[in-house]
């Protein structure tokens, strides 16, 4: 199974908002086989304003553990994302910038398990 974690804006946004879009590309992902989305906002730690540190610190060490860095909408515009994608790229970890991508990846990780 391979693993994509979800990279977009969060800090500034309405959280219900950010739940529903998060969501969405959770379930596309979960929805491809061989791969399953790693969602942020499951982290375990509480969505408060003030505990972004502890948010930043967990959501690193589990996106280490993936495969691929999903990266949604706008993630140009949050600090946190462009820090995921940095820390993704130098620890060999695959940006995916959009769906048809993902699809693709999806294609060659089937034809590679295949007897």
């Amino acid at each position: 199974m391979k693993r994509v974690y979800l990279s977009g804006p969060i800090t500034g946004y309405d959280i219900a908002e950010r739940t529903i879009l998060f969501s969405y590309f959770e379930e596309f992902v979960n929805s491809l086989p061989q791969f399953e989305a790693v969602n942020p906002l499951h982290n375990g730690v509480p969505q408060q304003e003030d505990n972004r540190e502890e948010h930043m610190r967990t959501d690193i060490r589990n996106l280490l553990g993936c495969d691929y860095i999903y990266m949604l909408p706008d993630w140009h515009k949050a600090e946190g994302c462009r820090l995921e994608l940095s820390v993704a790229t130098t620890c060999g970890i695959l940006p995916i910038f959009c769906l048809e991508e993902l699809r693709a990846e999806q294609e060659c990780t089937a034809k590679e398990e295949e007897p």
